[in-house]
C-alpha cells in the first residue's frame, strides 16, 4: 500500500509539475500575444500617422499646384503686358547735337501717316508704323518756336510730316 501511496504521490507531483509547466507556457504565450498586440497597435498608429501625413502632403501638393497655376497665369499676364509695353516705341531720336549753353531740350513728336507713299516705300513695316504713330526727336533750342523751326526745316510739310506735340525735356 505504501507503494501505491508513493506511486500516487509521484503521480501527483508529476501532475503538479506538468500543470506548473503548462501555466508557465500559457503565461509566456499570453505575454507573446500581448507583445504582438502592442507591436500591431504601434504599427497601426504608425500607419495612421503616415496616412495623416500623406493626406496633409496631398492637400499641400494640391494647394501648391493651385498656387503654381495662379502664378503661371499671372506670369502669362505679366509677359503679355510686357510684350505690349515693348511694342510701344520708346526711342528718342536726336535731331542734331549742336547746342549752346542757353539751349533747352525739347521733345518734338513728328508723324507722317503717308511716309511710305511720299518719302520711302522700301522701309520695313515696323518703321512705317513708327512714322504713323509719330517719332520723338530731341531738339536743342532756346524756345518752343525755335524747336519747331528746326524740325520743320528737316521734315517738310509738303512731304506729309506734321508736328503732333512739343514738350520740354525733363532735366
Amino acid at each position: 500500500m505504501i507503494a501505491y501511496l508513493f506511486a500516487g504521490l509521484i503521480g501527483l507531483t508529476a501532475l503538479c509539475y506538468a500543470l506548473a509547466q503548462a501555466i508557465k507556457r500559457i503565461k509566456e504565450t499570453e505575454q507573446t500575444i500581448a507583445k504582438g498586440e502592442a507591436r500591431r497597435q504601434a504599427q497601426v498608429d504608425r500607419i495612421r500617422r503616415a496616412g495623416r501625413a500623406c493626406l496633409a502632403l496631398s492637400r499641400e501638393l494640391r494647394d501648391a499646384k493651385r498656387r503654381r497655376n495662379a502664378q503661371e497665369i499671372a506670369c502669362e499676364d505679366l509677359e503679355e503686358r510686357l510684350r505690349a509695353s515693348n511694342a510701344v516705341d520708346r526711342r528718342l531720336y536726336v535731331l542734331d547735337d549742336r547746342r549752346t549753353q542757353n539751349d533747352l531740350g525739347w521733345i518734338v513728336r513728328v508723324a507722317n501717316p503717308d511716309y511710305g507713299q511720299r518719302v520711302n516705300a522700301n522701309l520695313e513695316k515696323s518703321a512705317l508704323e513708327s512714322w504713323k504713330r509719330g517719332r520723338r526727336f530731341l531738339v536743342w533750342a532756346l524756345d518752343e518756336k525755335k524747336a519747331r523751326e528746326k524740325v520743320t526745316a528737316r521734315f517738310h510739310d509738303h512731304k506729309g510730316f506734321a508736328i503732333t506735340g512739343v514738350t520740354r525735356q525733363a532735366e
